[in-house]
């Protein structure tokens, strides 16, 4: 059925959520798993020297080392091995890209449960990835 899933993770509930559907198809399909963050670009207008900019970023690399180490932590309690990966952009962008060059034949991905007119206006990761992507979608509430 799927040999290969990819699960965005942004440290939020329903990437959680979206995380635990993953490691149970993994486990029921016998599929690799592997997990991503995508540390999104800062926006520049609030950067004030290139110091700044730097720390922020480590900082943010710090948090999605923290993030992905709670994911291999809960894919071992199910005896799956979990591949991380770290990313930087656009977090739809990087996803749908990954998943492309990655030859994926499933992404399961959260959905932050925006409203119908927030989600018309701004698009949210979940929405674009759905879109934008060949392969299969399992959104997760």
């Amino acid at each position: 059925m799927f040999s290969k899933i990819l699960v965005p993770v942004d440290g939020s509930d329903n990437s959680f959520r979206a995380l635990d559907h993953a490691i149970f198809l993994a486990k029921t399909t016998h599929a690799s798993l592997t997990a991503m963050h995508v540390i999104e670009n800062p926006p520049m207008v609030y950067v004030e020297s290139q110091k700044l900019l730097n720390d922020l970023l480590a900082n943010y690399r710090s948090e999605s080392t923290k993030v992905l180490d709670k994911c291999k932590q809960a894919a071992a309690k199910s005896g799956i091995k979990l591949e991380t990966v770290i990313s930087e952009g656009d977090a739809a962008s990087n996803i749908t890209g990954y998943a492309r060059k990655g030859g994926f034949d499933l992404i399961t991905i959260g959905s932050r449960g925006l409203g119908r007119f927030k989600e018309m206006v701004l698009g949210s990761v979940s929405n674009k990835v759905l879109h934008h992507t060949k392969c299969s979608v399992l959104i997760v509430r």
